[in-house]
């Protein structure tokens, strides 16, 4: 138990000043020139890498008798289920529409005003989505630190503590949007209530159904529908809190039904 806890620490920490360091490179190379706006473009692409990286390279510490490859094999267990594909796109795609329509109400501006309408740039955001968050964080907070986590802690617990250090790592982030004190603990607090929400949907679906392609569909959904949100910088904080109490309602139906499910399953 203690080993457990050891190599969750290091994996945790390990995966905090990669971030870190990876943030400080890509600082350092805008400092030298290089337009911000290409760097904020790609450079979460490396970042987000990062928790992958410390798997894959102290795998041996971390998988302890289980290879790299059959590590990402096992993230695939389960056939997948065209319900729960479904679900998984319903989920973040209902939420996206729900927000955006709470927006257009409280602005007073048509729904068109507030969506991204250059359609031939929609290819490359999503694959520059799909290569940050989903495909790359997802093995490692997911597969791994959510895993080890709920052997011990349970879904629910686990799903939490897992949103709180994979919500925390994104910190710098927060820091350099550039809000005003009241709008960055708006925001900073609404993220980490759509962090955790978001981690206790995707932990019940994965923890019950083994196959990390759920994950990584809200996961990509969510990351590409908010990127076609066109709002002014001061309203981020405001569509965040929508975000955070929707998945926060989400997370709340997913430990009704599944307590339910646990506790008919228990009588039968």
């Amino acid at each position: 138990m203690e080993t457990k806890k050891k190599d969750l620490r290091f994996f945790v920490i390990l995966t905090y000043v990669g971030f870190y360091i990876a943030l400080g490179l890509c600082l350092a190379i805008a400092g030298l020139g290089v337009p911000m706006e290409s760097i904020s473009k790609y450079a979460p692409i490396v970042i987000s890498w990062v928790s992958l990286g410390v798997l894959m390279i102290w795998a041996k510490r971390l998988l302890k008798g289980s290879s790299r490859k059959e590590f990402l094999k096992g993230l695939f267990a389960e056939k997948l289920k065209i319900k729960w594909v479904l679900i998984s796109i319903i989920i973040p795609s209902a939420i996206f529409a729900i927000t955006v329509f709470v927006l257009s109400e409280a602005d007073q501006k048509p729904v068109g005003e507030l969506i991204n309408r250059d359609y031939a740039s929609f290819p490359l955001l999503f694959v520059l989505q799909l290569l940050m968050g989903p495909t790359a964080e997802e093995p490692g907070w997911r597969g791994y630190f959510f895993t080890k986590v709920s052997s011990e802690r349970g879904i629910l617990k686990g799903s939490v503590i897992t949103g709180l250090v994979w919500g925390l790592w994104h910190t710098p982030l927060w820091l350099m949007e550039g809000f005003s004190p009241l709008n960055l603990v708006i925001y900073a607090v609404s993220f980490m209530g759509a962090v955790i929400g978001i981690s206790i949907t995707m932990g019940y679906i994965f923890g019950k159904h083994r196959n990390l392609v759920y994950c990584t569909i809200i996961h990509l959904l969510f990351n590409f529908l908010n990127a076609l949100v066109i709002l002014d910088h001061d309203r981020m904080p405001f569509a965040v809190s929508i975000y955070a109490v929707l998945y926060l309602l989400i997370a709340a139906v997913m430990v009704l039904v599944n307590g339910t499910t646990s506790r008919r399953n228990e009588i039968q």
